[in-house]
């Protein structure tokens, strides 16, 4: 019974494997398989930042729900977030004046606040070196810091995986979708694809809109032509994502070329 098992997986694998090769030799343009390493250790590390970001607000509204009841008014005292080191502070000192078991919770919440600050600023450093370890070239485009680095090479991986620039605007949810009708030409906001490669690259656009002065003109021009505001960053959005995923072929063909000479030294 447990050889006949196995000689069915056997079948079973043998059908796969051949479906597989199958598959490879008709489709010629298919990328290289993806592999763990520093693309996806950056991934889950900008995980790990976000949850822990959004674990901390959560842990800071809580207390502010507190605060109210044993400091009517504190925001006179303490006008801003609760997550800045100094506005913490200055809970702590509020809430060491009183008593009671809503007292104690919220010294509680407290801890838990600074503990997650801690950890989101740890990890934060984390990202920075790995990203400055891997060599990439995006924290040179105007817009991109180290985390929206991060994002973008943990989310998209190997980026030679991808046909083209259109592919890779599919992927990011940045290739308007056509919405025309009669003599009206216009496209629409785009909702699918990778969320996360969306929010930075939407962060890119809008960090350059206000600061970068071909992005500016770039909008300028799309409104003069009758589009929104909306519409025009989503133009620059598109824009930006073949810039993202050309910086990151050439730093791929770079790796490759300094890989392969360092194995012929």
């Amino acid at each position: 019974m447990k050889s006949q098992r196995c000689s069915r997986i056997a079948n079973v694998d043998t059908f796969s494997a051949r479906a597989i090769a199958r598959v490879a030799l008709r489709e010629g343009r298919l990328g290289p398989i993806p592999m763990p390493g520093l693309t996806e250790d950056l991934k889950l590390l900008v995980d790990a930042r976000d949850q822990c970001i959004v674990e901390r607000a959560r842990v800071a509204n809580r207390l502010h729900a507190h605060l109210v009841v044993i400091a009517p008014g504190y925001k006179r005292e303490i006008p801003g977030e609760l997550t800045e080191p100094g506005h913490a502070a200055a809970a702590g000192r509020l809430i060491g004046r009183q008593a009671g078991v809503r007292a104690d919770i919220a010294r509680t919440e407290l801890r838990r606040l600074r503990a997650l600050t801690a950890e989101v600023a740890a990890l934060q450093d984390r990202i920075r070196s790995l990203v400055r370890l891997s060599g990439s070239s995006l924290p040179s485009i105007r817009g991109i810091a180290a985390i929206s680095a991060a994002k973008l090479l943990g989310e998209t991986g190997d980026p030679r995986r991808l046909r083209s620039t259109a592919a890779f605007a599919a992927m990011s949810g940045t290739a308007p979708l056509p919405a025309s009708s009669g003599q009206t030409i216009r496209h629409r906001l785009n909702r699918g694809g990778n969320r996360q490669l969306n929010r930075a690259l939407h962060t890119v656009a809008i960090v350059q809109a206000r600061t970068d002065p071909r992005a500016k003109a770039s909008m300028a021009k799309r409104m003069a032509e009758g589009k929104s505001r909306l519409e025009s960053l989503r133009c620059l959005k598109r824009h930006l994502a073949n810039v993202v995923l050309r910086t990151m072929l050439a730093d791929a063909r770079r790796s490759a070329e300094l890989a392969a000479a360092s194995l012929t030294t």
